[in-house]
């Protein structure tokens, strides 16, 4: 149910998911944490932090009993007819005390079937005291470990593995030996589980199914490709909570205004997996990407040892896209990104970088970074209004073509090279601040204009990752 890594990792939570199958006046807050039981979750203060942001017609979605059910293991062991039921009882009671809705969920089923192949409820006890909870406090109560054992039973208990953490070796690189775990989910499994639970809302009639998205389009299309970010030409640094430096600025973990971990996200969404270089390219480390982007490559007031795009790395990254690579490009303004060697790269594409900065805005002023004219494009499918601030145009030559020019500024570029494809865009544009409507007016759509842009690029991308 909770929140996983997002690089180099395929465990994916129902919970995360979840918000896929909501429009984007629903916000989902996901405080469940791997491990916990209803007595640890209650002793680590977290239900607490829970209660302190609950407001009135808050909906409290409420699942445990993987970890309370372990005996051996006292921080976490809750007793089906006793602890854990009145630990439910408690955080359906808060939860009501403070105007917030609770919603009762079964633990999911446990991988796991008889001789006979049969799916087996492994559950019970535990499932048992959520359903009598949800009786005696009349709280609605989605059965997601009885949808989950007749899934099982329905697909069988070989296709069932691609649901859970069966790995083969090698596929990633933090499972060098891979894994076989019959509790956890792959992101296939993580969006059927969800899936169950949106069907147990709509069962309810719960008034949030009026928010649910009613132009979801889940799709496979990224399954065994990978969207590798670059952490080598782009390597800023900022002091952490210990004074340690962390990473950020445009990169996956970065949840702040600067970081990508949105676009990650969405890339997640399309069932492609996103990773990092942070190394120069080379073959054969980009052998393992279908998609490569260097964002914003730094200059010497963001990283006094900047790493520049030197001959071996045009070179290689040059070779990979002629063999079939898709190269994004994101630059930025004048003064802001490092251009020479961006443009000896970028060059051989025919695409130049101008080293200037339209569309310069003051303060809210955000329609001074709008476009709302748009060529028939796959990237701006169903798009009404965009937004890219400070940006450098770029000069085309050969055979590189426009994606989206105004006012004879060509903002987005093109190249087709051998097998492969470039895109460039003289902006980091996808980055937290500007992906969604956290600061950007209603109307401006850049988070759509992301999701159209990989779902085209990874309809043709090459698959680098086998499920066998």
């Amino acid at each position: 149910m909770s929140d996983k890594p997002l690089t180099d990792n395929p465990e994916r939570g129902w919970g995360e998911i979840l918000p896929l199958f909501f429009d984007r006046h629903v916000t989902i807050e996901n405080y469940a944490v791997n491990g916990r039981s209803t007595k640890s979750f209650i002793d680590q203060g977290r239900w607490h932090n829970v209660l302190d942001k609950l407001r009135p017609n808050d909906y409290v979605f409420i699942q445990f009993g993987h970890n309370d059910e372990k005996k051996e293991d006292t921080s976490r062991y809750a007793a089906p007819g006793t602890d854990y039921k009145n630990n439910l009882m408690k955080f359906v009671r808060e939860a009501r005390a403070k105007g917030a809705l609770p919603v009762l969920l079964t633990p999911v089923s446990r991988r796991k079937f008889d001789e006979e192949k049969k799916a087996v409820e492994t559950h019970q006890e535990y499932s048992d005291a959520v359903r009598q909870v949800g009786r005696d406090e009349n709280v609605p109560l989605i059965d997601l470990d009885k949808k989950s054992v007749a899934l099982l039973g329905e697909i069988g208990e070989e296709k069932s593995k691609g649901l859970f953490l069966w790995i083969p070796p090698r596929k990633y690189k933090s499972l060098p030996v891979g894994k076989q775990d019959n509790t956890h989910f792959t992101i296939e499994g993580a969006k059927t589980i969800a899936g169950l639970v949106v069907e147990g809302i709509k069962e309810l009639h719960l008034p949030l199914e009026a928010r649910l998205n009613p132009t979801l389009r889940l799709t496979d299309i990224g399954k065994g490709k990978v969207v590798l970010l670059d952490y080598f030409f782009n390597n800023e640094r900022k002091s952490g909570p210990d004074n340690r430096p962390v990473r950020y600025h445009y990169v996956w973990e970065d949840t702040a205004n600067s970081g990508f971990s949105q676009l990650g996200e969405t890339i997640i969404d399309l069932d492609a997996d996103i990773d990092s270089l942070d190394v120069g390219p080379t073959a054969e480390n980009l052998a393992r990407a279908s998609i490569y982007m260097i964002v914003d490559p730094d200059i010497p007031s963001e990283n006094p040892a900047p790493h520049y795009i030197d001959a071996s790395a045009r070179e290689a990254i040059v070779d990979w896209v002629r063999e079939g690579g898709i190269l994004l490009l994101f630059g930025n303004d004048k003064g802001n990104a490092e251009f020479q060697h961006l443009n000896m790269l970028s060059e051989r594409f025919g695409i130049h970088f101008n080293e200037d900065s339209r569309n310069r805005v003051e303060g809210n002023k955000f329609e001074m970074g709008a476009f709302e004219k748009f060529p028939s494009h796959p990237m701006f499918e169903g798009v009404n209004k965009i937004y890219l601030k400070e940006i450098s145009t770029l000069k085309l030559s050969g055979a590189a073509e426009s994606i989206l020019a105004d006012k004879g500024d060509v903002i987005i570029g093109y190249s087709k090279y051998g097998k492969g494809e470039v895109i460039a865009v003289g902006d980091p544009w996808f980055y937290n601040e500007y992906f969604d409507n956290r600061k950007l007016p209603d109307g401006f759509e850049n988070y759509k204009a992301a999701e159209n842009m990989f779902r085209w690029l990874l309809k043709d991308a090459k698959a680098v990752r086998s499920n066998e």
